[in-house]
């Protein structure tokens, strides 16, 4: 951009530009037309082959002389949290004018999302050829990207899209057209306007906004199932796709669960931000699991078994539709401040993160609990799973869980050595608890006559189906909540979200009505729990959590077996002169009661070494525990309020 220093403009000047109608400013110059729409015709008729290619054509400006045009690819594509456009998978771009003749473009350099085409004078459209590689996303474009396979597949138009730079993407109209193998079917927020002969599907216009906000979900095999067939308003309905036609046909177990989360939905947040909402399922072993958010729609990708039943629905699998569902409204209706741009390249402050995901982690959950999905004691065995991940939260010393909302998109994968030191998107989990516990403020210091839903109910508030996100920032969040009860609100966020903390405060549990005790035994919680480590975990005893075969997976700074410098990847061959067992680890952990030492011989780098653990505290389990001196407030929060 241009900026003056001078006060006064020459009058001239200004004259002989505006006759003209071109100011040379810069290298490259936006030409954007004002009110035509942008064209695009996707071809997926190569998805099984995983290829997916794309006509565009964009409308410019034409003038009497020869410029530069600068083209984006999206590279902050909303529900990614970072920089993750898979512009390393467009396998071919090919641009020119409307008469056929070939333009030449360029990166800009530093930016490789960024094309500077050069347009000669009098062209007045980009007709833009884009070829893009399926099935191989990176961690950060995972939920955005494409996929395909023999009968199911899954386009994310973003990826392949390009657009003018300094256009707005609410004012941008986009008109799309899809065409699909044959007897293929397809499904997404977009309406249809119109079906011709050769099968090619024409949506009607939308804005860019909407057009990569709404994932297409497509195959051989679509089964329909309505979710509030009782006429109740906003419609929903249920996209199951599969490879196999029974597998889309779900059992009444299911598909009631699904009915009855809408109903908990609508009661927790009390209107709608939309006035249809389509829940797009895979159930697949063709394509990996999957599952991003949208305004009008949520795409979800999960194995044929995770499906096969109501009791089959476990662990990330049972959370995955109710916690991309309640994004609709918190993160695509209500949306932090800085992850709000007019554009999918300028980049986004994710700092509140820990609202966008942390109370939909929450509301999910809550959801799930509430609709019966999941009963009130596995809801107990995750917060006990989540209360003692936090616990052991080593990294929450040094950054504060603000930090890994800001750093979000560099700690999508998980560090294998040192994980808890380093930290990752903790502000999902921890999140979550930081709203249970705004839940159990709310209800304790109003005697029962306020909830986190009174919350809900006033920062989702919604007139009709909106057509932008509704920004929000830090302060609206305070004061929201003083708006219902005075309480230092502000102190609250400060502590648990902005500071970095050497302990985890648990004082959440005992507002609960329970506490967290150390106990001898192993809590009894299923394997199959979300974020459950079903394997050797003696974070409680000596500090480290090992594999069946005997490597040390993690450890804890200052531990037993942080003295006795073990490391992570460290193999255990032997414990107090026999081979390796994990019964063996946990009779010398359970001997050093009657004052046994632990002697392990250990292997790292190819060499053998015997190391003692000082640690003499027999078995040690943290565990979640019913406190019957207080009231169990769970039991308020996880009941029903819809009549289904």
């Amino acid at each position: 951009m241009f900026v003056r220093k001078a006060a006064v403009l020459n009058i001239y000047v200004f004259a002989v530009l505006a006759f003209f109608g071109t100011l040379y400013l810069s290298p490259t110059i936006t030409y954007a037309a004002d009110t035509l729409p942008m064209r695009i015709a996707i071809d997926a008729r190569d998805l099984p082959r995983k290829l997916l290619s794309a006509r565009l054509s964009i409308p410019i400006r034409p003038l009497e002389n020869e410029r530069t045009v600068d083209l984006w690819y999206p590279k902050w594509v909303p529900g990614s949290h970072g920089p993750g456009g898979p512009i390393a998978n467009v396998a071919g771009i090919r641009i020119q004018s409307p008469d056929g003749k070939i333009l030449s473009w360029r990166r800009v350099a530093g930016e490789v999302y960024r094309l500077t085409v050069t347009v000669p004078a009098g062209v007045d459209a980009l007709e833009i050829e884009v070829r893009y590689i399926a099935n191989q996303p990176t961690t950060n474009s995972m939920g955005h990207d494409v996929f395909g396979s023999t009968h199911v597949g899954l386009i994310s138009p973003g990826s392949v899209l390009f657009y003018l730079d300094g256009i707005n993407i609410d004012d941008q109209q986009i008109e799309a057209e899809l065409q699909l193998p044959s007897q293929w079917q397809a499904s997404t927020a977009m309406g249809i306007a119109s079906k011709n002969e050769e099968e090619v599907l024409r949506y009607r216009p939308t804005t860019l906004r909407h057009f990569v906000d709404s994932p297409i979900m497509c195959g051989r095999y679509r089964n329909v199932i309505e979710l509030n067939p009782d006429g109740t308003h906003p419609l929903h309905r249920l996209h199951v796709f599969s490879e196999i036609e029974s597998a889309t046909k779900l059992s009444e177990g299911v598909t009631g669960n699904m009915r009855r989360m809408v109903a908990e939905a609508g009661e927790l947040m009390g209107t709608h931000p939309f006035d249809q909402f389509e829940i797009l399922l895979a159930v697949t072993d063709e394509l990996p699991a999957n599952g991003l958010e949208h305004l009008r729609s949520s795409m979800n990708i999960l194995p044929r078994s995770a499906v096969a039943s109501p009791q089959a629905m476990k662990g990330w699998n049972r959370l995955l539709i109710p916690h991309e569902y309640m994004h609709a409204w918190c993160g695509k209706y209500r949306r932090p401040a800085d992850m709000l741009t007019t554009d999918f390249h300028s980049p986004k402050g994710t700092d509140l993160l820990w609202v966008y995901e942390g109370l939909t982690q929450y509301a999910g959950e809550l959801v799930e609990a509430r609709a019966g999905i999941m009963n009130p004691a596995e809801f107990r065995d995750r917060l006990a799973v989540e209360l003692r991940i936090a616990t052991h939260q080593q990294g929450r010393s040094w950054r504060s869980l603000a930090d890994t909302a800001a750093a979000s998109h560099v700690l999508r994968d998980r560090s294998s050595a040192w994980p808890r030191l380093r930290g990752g998107q903790d502000y999902y989990m921890e999140g979550m608890l930081l709203w249970l516990e705004i839940d159990s403020i709310l209800r304790i210091k109003s005697e029962g006559k306020l909830s986190l839903d009174d919350f809900c109910h006033q920062f989702f508030f919604c007139e009709g189906a909106a057509q932008v996100p509704k920004p929000h920032d830090r302060e609206e969040i305070i004061s929201t909540l003083n708006g219902l009860l005075a309480y230092d609100w502000e102190g609250l966020i400060r502590r648990r979200v902005e500071s970095p903390q050497e302990s985890f405060d648990p004082a959440l549990a005992e507002l609960l009505g329970y506490r967290l005790t150390i106990s001898q035994t192993p809590p009894k919680i299923p394997a199959n729990t979300f974020r459950y480590v079903a394997t050797l975990d003696e974070y409680d005893s000596i500090g480290c959590t090992f594999s069946n075969s005997g490597v040390v997976t993690d450890l804890l700074l200052g531990s037993p077996a942080d003295q006795a410098k073990l490391a992570p990847g460290t193999q255990v061959v032997g414990i107090n002169g026999h081979t390796w067992s994990a019964s063996g680890l946990i009779d010398a952990i359970a001997a050093t009661d009657d004052g046994a030492t632990i002697e392990l011989l250990v292997e790292n780098d190819q060499r053998l070494r015997t190391v003692q653990i000082p640690y003499d505290g027999g078995p040690r389990y943290l565990t979640l525990v019913r406190d019957t001196n207080r009231p169990d407030l769970l039991e308020k929060i996880l009941a029903p309020k819809s009549k289904l």
